[in-house]
């Protein structure tokens, strides 16, 4: 699949022209190696330079194939957690003290220079969910959930027992022996 888009390219990194023209290709590319291996591709945009022929991409050819590992990895791709943190419309900072993820971590996912483990983005996906980041916030507020809400939890019982009296009882245990046949 090719088409052209608006140039947004001022100038080739090569010979400087400014005849280059945009079109956006299906990238197929390989991620991870071995036996885990798998074939990937991506609608990236690739920039020709009319002039010296010299064909290239850029940050937006490697979101997208960033975006495409993160959809085979089945976990949220960097826009995806920008996203939920501006829909609350907090900061890095806030994010990352109500969530309690690192700031710095919270920014590498979020640039795409790092992939979240699938913990932390069950959690993120969680986040998505308006009624989870308030119960985030009352218990960042030092607010107890309501009684009613919170699981029940099966009370323990154990017995007590005299570990003294045990002690005699299993110096005092001797085997019955058999007589000889």
């Amino acid at each position: 699949m090719e088409r052209a888009i608006d140039d947004s390219v001022d100038e080739c990194p090569r010979c400087g022209s400014n005849s280059v023209t945009t079109t956006i290709e299906r990238d197929t590319f390989v991620y991870g190696t071995g036996a885990d291996a798998a074939e990937l591709s991506a609608l990236v945009p690739v920039h020709t330079c009319s002039a010296c022929r010299f064909e290239y991409t850029d940050a937006v050819a490697e979101e997208a194939r960033h975006e495409a590992v993160c959809q085979h990895l089945g976990i949220l791709a960097p826009r995806q957690i920008v996203g939920i943190r501006k829909h609350y419309r907090m900061t890095r900072a806030e994010f990352a003290g109500l969530t309690r993820f690192g700031e710095a971590s919270l920014a590498r996912w979020e640039n795409g220079s790092i992939l979240q483990n699938p913990a932390n983005d069950q959690f993120l996906y969680l986040l998505r969910f308006p009624d989870n980041v308030q119960r985030l916030r009352e218990r960042a507020a030092g607010k107890a959930t309501a009684v009613a809400e919170q699981p029940q939890v099966a009370e323990r019982k154990f017995a007590a027992i005299d570990i003294e009296q045990k002690r005699l009882e299993a110096k005092s245990f001797a085997l019955n022996k058999s007589p000889a046949a």
